[in-house]
């Protein structure tokens, strides 16, 4: 049973702001990613989860849709799952930001037995090593520059 009650995938098609350059197929996954994070956090309430960059952009669709998010919360929790957009944007917050997201990729690697990152190909350059967000402002793991 999918945890949103809202259809993510109309959002996505519908929005303004939604990265045009998805795939139908990366739509799917990062959805089914997206219900998957949302378990993981009702599964570990006291602890602060942070989201690869595919879950952040579903995670704001769902945000979008206020009442079904809040319906879906409490359903799912019985709490809002609170999200602190643009975390980790100083300096200051990298180390917490850095802590937070290994400790939900190893949440997430044991609960599902798969990796967090869903594409970390994707996620190399020249420049960078298995950034997992904005990589020109937010890098905090191993930036060769």
């Amino acid at each position: 049973m999918t945890p949103v009650s809202v259809d993510l995938r109309d959002r996505a098609e519908r929005s303004e702001s939604f990265p045009k350059e998805w795939t139908s197929e990366k739509l799917t996954r990062s959805i089914e990613r997206y219900e998957k994070f949302l378990k993981l956090a009702a599964k570990n309430p006291t602890l602060s989860i942070a989201p690869t960059s595919d879950i952040d952009e579903i995670w704001h669709l769902h945000m979008l849709s206020p009442v079904s998010y809040y319906n879906d919360c409490m359903a799912l929790m019985g709490t809002i799952l609170d999200h602190d957009g643009g975390f980790g944007a100083k300096p200051e917050e990298i180390p917490e930001l850095a802590f937070t997201f290994n400790k939900t990729a190893k949440l997430w690697e044991d609960e599902y037995g798969e990796p967090y990152v869903d594409d970390p190909e994707g996620q190399l350059t020249d420049h960078l090593v298995k950034c997992w967000h904005d990589c020109q402002g937010r890098c905090w793991n191993a930036c060769k520059s």
